[in-house]
């Protein structure tokens, strides 16, 4: 099965949260031994709100839906390269006229 891309293009108020996954013991005498977990210990995620017409809304949360939270899918970050990620299930809120709010989180996967 190929891999789906997500196309749709969230608001611009987009904001990165980043997360360093990190291992640390303390020790008695106030040292600290830090290490990184993982090969790939930074893990990106993107709070992301989308404001679009009713039959956007519904392929998009088709997409997420079809993913069911544990499926990645490609998709570019602003400022990044495309890579894998994968979805929240969305939150909608209808605004009148058609239009609906969806929000979701794309957290970064790593695949081999």
């Amino acid at each position: 099965m190929a891999v789906e891309k997500f196309d749709w293009c969230p608001k611009i108020e987009a904001v990165s949260a980043p997360e360093y996954r990190v291992r640390s013991s303390k020790f008695g005498d106030g040292y600290e031994q830090v290490v990184g977990e993982g090969v790939n210990n930074r893990v990106d995620s993107w709070p992301l709100t989308f404001v679009v017409k009713e039959a956007v809304a519904l392929q998009i949360q088709a997409f997420l839906n079809r993913h069911g939270g544990f499926k990645s899918f490609l998709w570019t970050p602003p400022l990044g390269q495309v890579g894998f990620y994968r979805g929240t299930a969305p939150t909608v809120s209808p605004n009148g006229a058609g239009m609906y709010t969806l929000t979701t989180t794309f957290t970064q996967s790593f695949h081999p």
